[in-house]
């Protein structure tokens, strides 16, 4: 707690002085219940607490002093500083939710608008704590309202502003990192189906090759003719090759045969008028 019942909110941010805040407090509060308390013991009792209180959370033993403040508070519940001494205990026992409760109560209740101004900066500080960036900002600004001129509430005012425009950058940074994974993955998915499309490594590309020429050799040989006609078409191209005859050449020709045939006859006859003979006998 602060000079002026406040807190710090982070290392950067204004600080109040918290044991010269707790005297004048417990005298301001002492010196009150002492008017208007009629019971001696009464009021002796109350101040006893409220002194007991305020020795423990100047030490620091937050717990042992909540629980002094809140014995106080049996004997005068409605006491608005008790209920701030109260939230302030519990702030620094990092019970925010209630603390955040018992600092609207003062703030609902109290007469005193300083009083109410320090619980609308701490509730402030309690939402900071909590992560609640832009409710801090709404209750600095309702504290700056009550009192303009508190610096230390402007102070955490820019403070936050400036951490929510740091926290939105880094939400943007993240956002603009994932989209550009997201893209590199796209990228990377593309570029692996493409590699997928493009030539085989090169055993696999030379037996590609293989399995091709196999196919268009048998195809080659399914187109080719067969033997006969192989024949045929070869015949046919000699031909072309060869000239023709002129008609004094086949007549030529012819009577070559006629002259083959008249002398085949001849030879034939000779044989057979030969073999009739009958061979003389060698006595």
């Amino acid at each position: 707690m602060n000079g002026n019942g406040n807190f710090k909110l982070m290392k950067k941010m204004k600080t109040r002085d918290i044991k010269s805040y707790f005297k004048r407090c417990c005298f301001l509060l002492v010196s009150a219940l002492s008017l208007t308390i009629i019971d001696p013991l009464y009021g002796e009792s109350l101040y006893s607490t409220i002194e007991k209180g305020s020795t423990l959370y100047q030490s620091e033993q937050y717990d042992e002093a909540l629980k002094s403040f809140v014995d106080a508070q049996i004997e005068s519940p409605e006491n608005p500083q008790l209920k701030y001494n109260v939230a302030n205990a519990h702030f620094n026992m990092k019970n925010y939710e209630e603390a955040i409760k018992n600092y609207q109560d003062v703030a609902a209740t109290a007469q005193d608008i300083q009083l109410e101004e320090k619980s609308l900066y701490n509730i402030g500080n309690c939402i900071y704590r909590q992560g609640k960036l832009e409710e801090a900002v709404e209750y600095y600004k309702k504290a700056l309202d009550l009192d303009p001129n508190d610096q230390d509430a402007k102070y955490n005012l820019e403070f936050v502003r400036e951490e929510i425009k740091k926290r939105i950058n880094e939400a943007k940074k993240r956002e603009q990192q994932q989209q550009q994974k997201e893209s590199e993955k796209q990228e990377g998915e593309k570029e692996q189906k493409e590699q997928g499309q493009q030539p085989q490594p090169e055993e696999h590309k030379q037996k590609q090759q293989q399995e091709q020429q196999g196919k268009q050799q048998e195809k080659q040989e399914q187109q080719q003719p067969s033997k006969g006609e192989q024949e045929k078409k070869a015949g046919k191209d000699q031909m072309k090759k060869t000239k023709p005859m002129t008609p004094e050449e086949a007549e030529r020709w012819l009577r070559s045969l006629k002259e083959d045939r008249k002398a085949h006859k001849k030879r034939e006859k000779r044989k057979v008028t030969g073999s009739s003979r009958r061979p003389e006998k060698d006595w």
